[in-house]
């Protein structure tokens, strides 16, 4: 089930929603945020290597077009607006998010005739962000999605491990199979393996959250609304995940090294 938070959302007809307008406002994502414990979040630099319109976008200013594409986490994800911080980081640039969602969904359904073209294509992006716990571990159709967006357009395309759901990163034995390669299951190396095949960047969201959970010292249901879904300071989770994926070296900070140095 997908909780809207907003009227601002198309319903596609076909059991599916198309969200274009943002849920909270930056005023209320960092009031939730002031009360946890902070993130702490260092994404690999190789990871622009596969973001190259994303990059220039935020760098030189324009209309960045995000679709967020998968299942109600998905939507918890966006619902954190973390597009609003990545606006604030960079004020030339414009971002435009549309969040394309169906509940326990993935691209076993969207890679069906149309589906690409009413959820993705039609929305003219930049980045393409596919998510969420509800792929079924079907690599396979993935990989057809992403043909079908490409065929099409030369957007940018990020993978994402899913977050939340039954995951409970404070069992050792769960920990070790999200932050331990030769513990990964098959789909996680998978689907990291299908980011590079494909020239997509790809972001370890399961891990990056799973770690942030068990250094807080808080118990998992202070982020979850019910045994599958983020509450809103576990949305927070996620939202500063993406704004740390997404903050490129500050070039104020890296002149000053050179200077000094």
């Amino acid at each position: 089930m997908i909780i809207i938070l907003s009227a601002a959302v198309t319903s596609a007809n076909d059991d599916g929603f198309i969200i274009r307008k943002n849920q909270r406002t930056l005023e209320q994502i960092d009031g939730i945020y002031k009360q946890m414990p902070s993130i702490c979040y260092t994404p690999s630099p190789e990871r622009w290597e596969n973001l190259p319109c994303t990059k220039k976008l935020l760098t030189n200013g324009g209309t960045l077009r995000i679709v967020m594409l998968g299942d109600s986490v998905v939507n918890d994800t966006s619902r954190s607006c973390w597009n609003l911080l990545i606006e604030k980081r960079y004020p030339k640039c414009k971002i435009e998010k549309t969040t394309s969602v169906r509940g326990s969904t993935g691209c076993w359904w969207y890679k069906e005739p149309g589906r690409v073209k009413k959820f993705v294509l039609d929305h003219k992006p930049s980045l393409v962000m596919i998510g969420g716990i509800s792929h079924r571990g079907d690599i396979d159709s993935i990989r057809d999605v992403i043909r079908q967006i490409r065929t099409i357009s030369d957007a940018d395309i990020l993978l994402m491990t899913g977050a939340f759901g039954n995951v409970d990163p404070r069992d050792d034995g769960q920990w070790r199979r999200i932050s331990k390669r030769e513990h990964y299951g098959e789909y996680r190396k998978g689907l990291e393996e299908l980011a590079s095949e494909t020239v997509a960047a790809f972001l370890d969201m399961e891990a990056a959250w799973a770690g942030y959970i068990r250094g807080s010292g808080k118990d998992l249901d202070c982020f979850k609304r019910d045994p599958i879904h983020a509450n809103e300071r576990g949305e927070q989770i996620l939202g500063r995940i993406l704004e740390s994926y997404f903050s490129l070296p500050d070039p104020d900070a890296a002149s000053s090294e050179e200077q000094a140095g």
